[in-house]
């Protein structure tokens, strides 16, 4: 008799387990991102105190980290598929470390915006082998719960960060935080050498690559993926970037003091942080829509409530919405952008996919802070409120559900480092 359908012909796969990524995703992704942290509340001191640097220079300066991001993200998916996951991932942690100390050296302002566009270039090496190995090693099952908890542990770390650089600058010096983030760096690169050792990951491809190709061959088979769930993410990412601008410029409208700024922020940034185990349940559960069009809604719903916001009591309702709107979509571009990558070689998909999403929160600053200088800061949050509502409706009616309850469960299989 055939062996077909004996129990002992074939191992069950094992069930996933969330835990197995605390130390391969979540413990060196918090690290890096507290390690990112220390530097915002720095970077703009050091380049005034030290260099003298004017605004307009300065702002250029703080866009240098996502330039490089930006510029480096369909070339470091395609780096992935070329040389493998671990590689990339230690290359990238490598450039961080090399770029903060050369930023904390800098003798002039060109200096620490070349190591500010190599940060950016190292991030979007980690965050591409990252992105590529929860890809390949988490069921759709569960990349709601994996992504969402991705997303709360990150914002986490940042608020650490920023908290920690503000301390190192106050009671060592200006520099120090530089030198911090390159010893998180090296602990990050240690911990993925350790965690990493003899696990799966994706097979290196030895052909050589050229990018605009790849590139044009990614959008084309993709074509209808970029333009609907793309345009949605862009759109995502641009409230993001506009709750940062909107709201600071909001309270500096009333004439609020440092007390209330900091009561304002610190509610909506504690409620964004904690939603992120119900929003990976949902997405589980009921599918990634379920998260994503409510929290276009509630965005759109806090940036429309901006122009009548004239006292504390009132920004405050904005704060809360805008803080619960963010945490709904905790991990949602993240999860869509693996749901939607091709099984085989993930790598340059998400690469596009993560360039296509960035674009959305660098232009958003730019294009909020023109329409208020040219109108109100009340126009300019209503059209972003418009534009809420337009990604919502985007979202639920032209973005295919990704979650499959039906999928097998196991990853894809992988190959053998």
């Amino acid at each position: 008799m055939s062996s077909d359908h004996s129990p002992t012909s074939r191992k069950a796969a094992p069930k996933f387990q969330i835990r197995s990524l605390i130390w391969s995703v979540y413990a060196p992704s918090f690290l890096l991102t507290f390690g990112q942290g220390l530097l915002v509340p720095v970077l703009p001191i050091f380049a005034d105190s030290e260099f003298g640097s004017s605004a307009f220079l300065i702002a250029f300066l703080i866009t240098a980290r996502p330039l490089g991001t930006m510029i480096f993200d369909v070339p470091a998916g395609i780096l992935v598929s070329m040389f493998g996951l671990r590689r990339i991932m230690m290359a990238g942690v490598a450039l961080f470390a090399l770029a903060s100390i050369i930023g904390g050296l800098s003798p002039n302002m060109e200096t620490l915006f070349a190591a500010r566009l190599m940060a950016g270039i190292s991030f979007a090496l980690w965050s591409i082998s990252r992105h590529v190995y929860i890809a390949q090693t988490v069921p759709v099952a569960n990349r709601g719960k994996a992504l969402s908890m991705f997303g709360g542990i990150s914002r986490v770390a940042g608020i650490a960060g920023f908290f920690l650089g503000g301390i190192l600058f106050d009671f060592v010096d200006v520099r120090s935080p530089f030198f911090a983030q390159a010893a998180v760096a090296v602990v990050t690169g240690s911990m993925v050498l350790f965690t990493f050792k003899g696990t799966m990951e994706t097979a290196a491809r030895t052909a050589s690559h050229n990018i605009l190709p790849v590139l044009g061959n990614t959008l084309r088979d993709n074509r209808g993926v970029f333009a609907t769930a793309g345009l949605a993410s862009i759109m995502l990412q641009f409230l993001r970037a506009a709750r940062e601008l909107i709201l600071p410029l909001s309270v500096v409208a009333l004439g609020l003091g440092g007390t209330e700024s900091s009561i304002l922020f610190g509610v909506m940034s504690v409620i964004d942080s904690v939603m992120f185990p119900l929003v990976g349940y949902v997405m589980d559960r009921w599918g990634r829509k379920y998260t994503g069009v409510p929290a276009f809604l509630i965005l759109a719903a806090g940036f429309a409530l901006v122009p009548v916001a004239d006292n504390f009591g009132l920004l405050m309702v904005v704060g809360v919405l805008v803080g619960l709107g963010n945490g709904l979509s905790s991990g949602l571009v993240l999860t869509m952008g693996v749901d939607f990558a091709p099984k085989n070689n993930p790598g340059e998909f998400l690469g596009v996919w993560r360039l296509i999403s960035d674009s959305g929160g660098a232009s958003g600053p730019v294009a909020i802070g023109g329409v208020a200088s040219i109108f109100a800061l009340g126009t300019a949050s209503v059209l972003t409120a418009g534009l809420g509502g337009i990604g919502a409706f985007i979202l639920l009616f032209f973005v295919r559900e990704t979650l499959v309850k039906d999928e097998e469960a196991e990853p894809p299989p992988v190959a053998e480092p």
